[in-house]
């Protein structure tokens, strides 16, 4: 099966199955947790999230029980499961499994019940709207990703900052940063890519507004910030708000 019958990704307009599966998905995030913004809402309409899912991956359950889907075998329980409430996994397959063994990554890939393994997760779409939430990206903003991923956050906070805003983000694994690179160039979105040390972040493009970040915050992010900014991450979604290089935060 082809992409197509998704649509082209820049320029086109939604076909129908998408539109009405992405409007399922945003009235089941709103079953969730509160509704999201009306700029949030757009984002998501913008950027269907099966752009940034494999053909082949993983349906994660709430048990950490992994489900494989496939598109090209069975379309349908792949579309409903990227339009669903789940998370989705890229699992590690030979030629990928191949590659990650000769390298040095920051973070090993991840494991589903019974030894299934994976690399990077597409967020559950409720989470996804609580990080962006937490984050207030606006237009003119300038935004630092720790973490690319599939893309699709890269992509919605393209939208968000929009034109006259800028999003560099950061990925430790080569194999990863180049799946996300082409999903975010087919989606029609530029952000600034770096593939390096999470750690580090990316100071030659600071400061930074809003820094969106997987776990604790080192004291590398804080000085690529400006004061004001806003720090989101971690497994509790904590939020720091630095003032002169320091950060106050709170959990949700």
């Amino acid at each position: 099966m082809s992409r197509q019958d998704g649509g082209t990704r820049k320029g086109s307009a939604t076909l129908p199955h998408i539109a009405w599966r992405l409007e399922g998905m945003i009235a089941g995030i709103a079953e969730r947790r509160p509704r999201a913004s009306g700029a949030i809402e757009q984002a998501l309409r913008k950027v269907p999230r099966h752009w940034f899912v494999p053909d082949q991956g993983l349906a994660l359950d709430d048990h950490g029980d992994a489900t494989p889907i496939d598109r090209e075998i069975d379309p349908q329980t792949w579309w409903d499961a990227v339009y669903s409430a789940v998370p989705i996994a890229t699992p590690v397959t030979t030629p990928v499994a191949t590659q990650l063994g000769t390298q040095q990554l920051a973070t090993p890939p991840g494991e589903g019940r019974g030894g299934t393994a994976y690399t990077c997760v597409n967020p559950a779409p409720s989470r996804v709207v609580d990080l962006l939430e937490l984050l207030d990206s606006r237009p003119g903003l300038r935004v630092l990703e720790v973490g690319t991923g599939s893309g699709w956050i890269t992509a919605l906070l393209c939208r968000l900052t929009g034109d006259s805003g800028s999003v560099t983000s950061v990925e430790s694994d080569a194999v990863v940063a180049s799946a996300a690179g082409r999903n975010l160039a087919a989606a029609g979105v530029r952000p600034y890519l770096v593939m390096g040390d999470l750690a580090r972040g990316c100071p030659e493009r600071a400061p930074y507004d809003r820094v969106l970040a997987p776990f604790t915050v080192p004291d590398s992010w804080l000085a690529q910030t400006r004061p004001g900014a806003v720090i989101v991450g971690g497994d509790d979604l904590s939020r720091l708000a630095v003032t002169a290089g320091r950060g106050d935060g709170r959990s949700l």
